[in-house]
């Protein structure tokens, strides 16, 4: 948060001239405020109270104090907040205000449950005393005190109602310090998001590049979309999107170029999905979206994964995020290749995953399930459709992710589902489903699919001049001087638009009947150098 914009515990250090204290004491309190001598005024205000333990004037010297001295923590939260309840019991027309600068101290000591006991005494009363900044400050330090608790939806209620009364004005902003998080809460139902969606509306502030209640917006909007997608309510969904997106990318990429990618592909499908005049795909591939729903292992695990049981089952929500990302997947890609598009059809088995090829690389595990370990082996007519088929999105659970121990579980390859005799080889895409999308992972996100996909095209296209080892997408300044982006799916797109679709409009990319993959091919050409 950005407290230097404002500060709540300037709002109590004018005196008043109503205590009977003379002038002489008043000055010497002042030059040392001034001087930032708090500790002398600290005694000072010691000396005052011991003459007279009611006079105000000498509690709200130890309420400036203890409030200026807060962050250093030790005593000063706890001073600070007796000092604002002492006072305003003697001086009730300051007790919001003083109440307002114990809300701050408490914050500094994390004394969360103590500030949102103090909501009644303060809002909404406090925002004319305090005045709209300030105001707006304080519902964020509250906000964030109940998210601290685990109380997201009172943070969104207490949230709801300020921004709704700051709503359009440039204090508004100041309400949506860090609390993105609370809109990827599976708890939010549609309607409450439809809800901040209206709100946010009107609290855009395009002019603003460093927007603080973008991560808010857009976490909301790229969660409203899904839900308007997974209903097939399309023009909903780009209308929803079409909020921040593409006007406002350059705001969203300030704070998160994931969620960014996120937005951008979701907004490249529903521009597809949405157009009025029908197109026929140029050209059409089949996906077989094929679910092994446990993981099972029966090989011994290298330590130190020995000891740990990382057999999982698949959750339903896996299957739903990854299938409605692969929709996604299918409407963008048709977008930016010029009419490629994906078919594809969901098979679901009752098997499991009993092996993994283990790699220990430099920081991970990578273990990506053996496909010929699957048991009860693919039936005949699963292989048939998967023969019928370009490529296999396998959604398996990966494994359980031990304490300490980073294991990745996705993975982009070609895979022989003939035999060695009459190959039928086809692109492999492998989930990585024990991650979530709000981890920063992209597993169960589109871009998850692009970035598999990526790693085939590689070897589709390795004469092409664009940057192929070790996710280039990660290293800026290995791309092409051509590219302007920055982001993972800026070097996707630009990649398709720049290189792949000007070198043959991508006709190489298909999978039905090949009998050699393209890896085969690339290391066949390589070796004729």
């Amino acid at each position: 948060m950005n407290t230097n914009v404002l500060f709540l515990i300037g709002l109590i250090f004018t005196f008043f001239s109503l205590e009977a204290i003379d002038q002489h004491t008043r000055t010497k309190a002042d030059k040392l405020l001034e001087k930032k001598d708090f500790l002398s005024a600290y005694r000072l205000s010691d000396s005052i109270l011991a003459a007279d333990p009611n006079e105000a004037f000498g509690w709200r010297l130890r309420l400036n104090v203890s409030a200026a001295l807060s962050k250093q923590k030790g005593k000063w939260p706890n001073e600070c907040y007796q000092s604002a309840k002492k006072l305003g019991s003697l001086v009730p027309e300051e007790e919001v205000t003083s109440l307002v600068t114990a809300i701050w101290c408490l914050n500094d000591d994390s004394r969360y449950q103590e500030i949102v006991s103090l909501i009644p005494n303060v809002i909404p009363q406090s925002r004319i005393k305090i005045g709209d900044g300030n105001y707006g400050l304080l519902l964020n330090v509250i906000t964030i005190a109940y998210m601290k608790l685990n109380d997201q939806k009172s943070a969104r209620n207490i949230l709801y109602a300020g921004l709704s009364d700051l709503s359009g004005t440039p204090s508004a902003v100041h309400t949506s310090y860090n609390v993105g998080e609370l809109f990827f809460d599976p708890e939010m139902t549609m309607d409450e998001r439809e809800k901040w969606h209206e709100l946010f509306k009107n609290n855009l502030f395009k002019e603003q590049i460093s927007n603080p209640l973008i991560p808010s917006i857009a976490w909301n909007t790229s969660i409203l979309t899904d839900e308007y997608t997974k209903k097939g309510k399309y023009n909903f969904a780009y209308e929803t999107i079409s909020l921040l997106y593409p006007e406002m990318d350059l705001h969203v990429s300030k704070y998160w170029n994931f969620l960014r990618d996120q937005l951008w592909i979701k907004y490249k499908a529903l521009q597809f999905k949405t157009k009025k005049t029908k197109e026929i795909p140029r050209k059409k591939l089949k996906l077989v979206i094929l679910i092994v729903p446990k993981t099972r292992l029966k090989a011994p695990l290298p330590a130190p994964l020995t000891q740990n049981n990382l057999d999982l089952d698949l959750e339903e929500k896996s299957i739903s995020d990854l299938v409605l990302s692969t929709e996604y997947f299918r409407d963008s890609f048709a977008e930016i290749t010029e009419g490629i598009y994906w078919d594809y059809e969901i098979i679901r088995t009752d098997s499991e995953i009993r092996d993994t090829n283990l790699i220990k690389d430099t920081f991970r595990y990578v273990m990506q399930p053996s496909i010929t370990s699957i048991q009860p082996p693919l039936a005949g007519d699963v292989l048939t459709k998967i023969k019928a088929a370009d490529g296999v999105l396998l959604i398996w659970p990966g494994t359980k992710q031990p304490n300490g121990v980073l294991i990745t579980n996705g993975g982009g390859t070609e895979w022989n589902f003939g035999t060695e005799n009459d190959p039928e080889v086809r692109l492999t895409i492998i989930s990585d489903s024990n991650k979530k999308i709000a981890d920063g992972n992209h597993a169960n996100h589109p871009i998850f699919l692009y970035h598999e996909l990526f790693h085939v095209l590689e070897w589709a296209y390795h004469k092409s001049k664009f940057p192929k080892k070790d996710h280039p997408y990660m290293r800026r300044k290995d791309w092409p001087s051509d590219y302007v982006g920055n982001t993972e799916w800026d070097f996707y797109s630009e990649t398709f638009r720049k290189r792949l679709l000007v070198e043959d409009k991508m006709d190489r990319v298909y999978w039905l009947g090949r009998k050699e993959g393209f890896y085969g091919i690339k290391i066949k050409e390589e070796n004729k150098k």
